[in-house]
């Protein structure tokens, strides 16, 4: 689904917009449902490459979305298959209420491993800066995935733990220590 939510494009030479008189109107949201083009173009931008970790593919979608993409579990059912793993699939396309694609998958990856022990992370040495920071990001998933807190889904406020630290420094290359 996409939102219509109005966004503040102000005029910089004009300066900031005045907030007009006070008034007992809510903001409307119109939400539209997605064209099978939509979907077919979300499919192909979405769907995991056979050889990506679900960590790895998590970053892809958090990067390409957020959770700006809404689908209910009709649009989510034509998407078809995203993750090659039946049951986060299936996972995604249960709920009726429209619901952002980012957080379907969080919680069906986080039902179908549950704990992250079960999923296996790429543990490859890191050699270069971005490199590094992939290989956090893809630490700050784990920890939404199977974090307690419903409100910690944003990948941009993860905080880096100390364990995280250690486990990037780990596999870090020896010549680019970061501690």
């Amino acid at each position: 689904m996409k939102t219509n939510i109005p966004v503040n494009d102000d005029d910089p030479e004009k300066g900031p917009s005045k907030p007009g008189p006070a008034t007992d109107r809510k903001s409307e949201v119109t939400i539209e449902s997605l064209s099978l083009k939509d979907l077919h173009g979300l499919r192909k931008d979405y769907t995991r490459r056979s050889d990506e970790s679900i960590f790895s593919w998590l970053v892809c979608l958090w990067d390409a979305a957020g959770e700006a993409t809404i689908v209910d579990s009709t649009e989510a059912r034509r998407l078809g298959s995203l993750s090659y793993d039946l049951v986060i699939d299936q996972g995604i396309m249960k709920g009726s209420k429209p619901h952002s694609l980012w957080a379907r998958i969080l919680e069906s990856v986080g039902q179908r491993y549950l704990c992250a022990d079960n999923l296996y992370m790429q543990q490859t040495q890191w050699k270069t800066i971005e490199q590094a920071i992939q290989c956090l990001r893809q630490m700050a998933v784990a920890e939404i995935v199977f974090s307690d807190d419903l409100r910690t889904k944003n990948l941009d406020l993860v905080p880096c733990t100390s364990v995280m630290w250690q486990k990037l420094n780990d596999l870090g290359h020896k010549n680019l220590l970061l501690l």
